[in-house]
């Protein structure tokens, strides 16, 4: 929308993305922000591979560490790099389910230099996280208050069964950011799979209703007025609200508590 760049006044929605490897044929969650202009971008992935894809996207910075509790650890190769983890694989439960066991086999390993996130970027200045660790997203955020305290909304991948040895589960990541006022909105996609030696529409990687893990989405409380009061935020949760998660609604609500608190009249023009 139109209006909502405008209304920006050329001030950017700044994104940190966790995680970012580039995946052949996957766009991230963020593409209409990109797209519509309005975004600056840190990517932050240990893996350089897909540097040359990243650095393509306009107003991207891309930095390649690995975040995590500030100490020495092992990263736990995978198969299928995108599964790569801090955490070893479990495969006990990983067994139980159908397509699952092979992308999680463990290739090799290597020490890495797991820095805290409030190391990495002492600032704090993000408005939005999108964060895909392969279960050690809880860790990135207990070690990223400073971060956590100023971002508006939170993209992340959360789990409902240990796919990793000590994994938190969706159950864990909710109680923490819901104790960090972060309020959930909705999920955005998710996985499934069968159990195992059962293959649904013969394929061993589909499944019917039992989810193994989705992306999520949280929002910083609305009910925090001193934290709204910060000029452009409100501005840059409504655009996320829109070009991300086509949530109209709170985007319009976004904009009549901006013309509540700054005496503009955006929620009018946008509905």
């Amino acid at each position: 929308m139109d209006a909502l760049n405008k209304w920006l006044n050329e001030e950017k929605v700044s994104i940190i993305d966790i995680g970012a490897r580039a995946i052949p044929g996957e766009k991230p969650v963020y593409e209409n922000l990109i797209t519509s202009e309005i975004c600056k971008i840190t990517t932050v992935d240990p893996d350089t591979t897909t540097n040359a894809i990243l650095n393509r996207v306009p107003n991207t910075t891309v930095t390649n560490v690995t975040l995590g509790t500030g100490v020495e650890s092992l990263l736990h190769i995978c198969t299928l790099p995108s599964c790569s983890s801090l955490l070893k694989p479990n495969m006990h439960t990983l067994s139980q389910y159908s397509g699952m066991e092979h992308f999680y086999n463990v290739t090799g390993s290597e020490r890495v230099d797991a820095m805290k996130m409030d190391t990495v970027f002492p600032l704090g200045n993000f408005d939005f996280l999108s964060i895909d660790v392969q279960g050690a997203e809880l860790e990135v955020l207990r070690h990223g208050k400073r971060n956590l305290a100023n971002l508006l909304g939170i993209h992340i991948e959360v789990s409902f069964v240990e796919k990793y040895l000590g994994q938190p589960l969706f159950r864990d990541v909710d109680s923490f950011l819901a104790n960090n006022k972060f309020s959930f909105h909705c999920f955005t996609g998710y996985g499934t799979r069968s159990p195992k030696e059962i293959e649904t529409n013969d394929s061993p990687i589909n499944g019917i209703n039992q989810w193994l893990w989705a992306d999520a989405f949280y929002f910083h409380d609305l009910t925090d007025t001193a934290f709204w009061r910060e000029p452009g935020r409100l501005l840059k949760l409504a655009a996320i609200f829109h070009y991300i998660y086509n949530s109209y609604d709170f985007a319009a609500h976004c904009l009549n508590s901006h013309d509540k608190l700054f005496g503009s009249t955006y929620f009018s023009e946008y509905i």
